[in-house]
């Protein structure tokens, strides 16, 4: 690659929204702070999710064939804080709703969308999850939450 410093710096400022995707199989479950999510299908109603090949919550992903985008709020910076990594119990100190088998839904986001897997594609150190939306609302509305990175190669 040439000019790996400047292709970092043009490649951070790339604007991705923040999103907690929650996952759940069985009795286990897990969120994580997300922000690679985008719409990729009008018909039918379709999300593309991705997660590092190294996060647990990609396992229950993969294993349920499900995943909840909980879309954060702009001003919501507290919320991110709930995500930081070992934490012994990632829901604790957050409102969520939980009912049936579908993964949690953060009370506090925006809006929620629940997606069921259809397809799964490698990217490199990622995994990118294709979802057709099967469900979603809005919570309390507001201004989605967006960021960019000072270098498009790290977090």
């Amino acid at each position: 690659m040439k000019n790996k410093k400047e292709v970092g710096k043009a490649l951070g400022l790339v604007p991705s929204g923040l999103f907690v995707v929650t996952a759940s199989h069985g009795d286990q479950e897990d969120a994580v702070l997300a922000s690679w999510v985008n719409q990729c299908s009008f018909a039918p109603p379709a999300l593309t999710m991705v997660l590092s090949k190294t996060r647990a919550a990609r396992l229950l992903v993969e294993a349920s064939e499900s995943f909840v985008v909980n879309v954060l709020e702009k001003e919501g910076e507290v919320m991110k804080k709930f995500f930081a990594p070992n934490k012994a119990d990632v829901f604790d100190g957050l409102k969520t709703k939980k009912v049936g088998k579908r993964p949690r839904i953060l009370s506090d986001a925006v809006s929620w969308l629940e997606c069921k897997v259809i397809n799964t594609i490698p990217a490199g150190d990622h995994v990118v999850y294709i979802g057709e939306i099967i469900d979603g609302g809005v919570l309390k509305g507001g201004s989605p939450a967006t960021h960019v990175r000072k270098n498009g190669f790290a977090y």
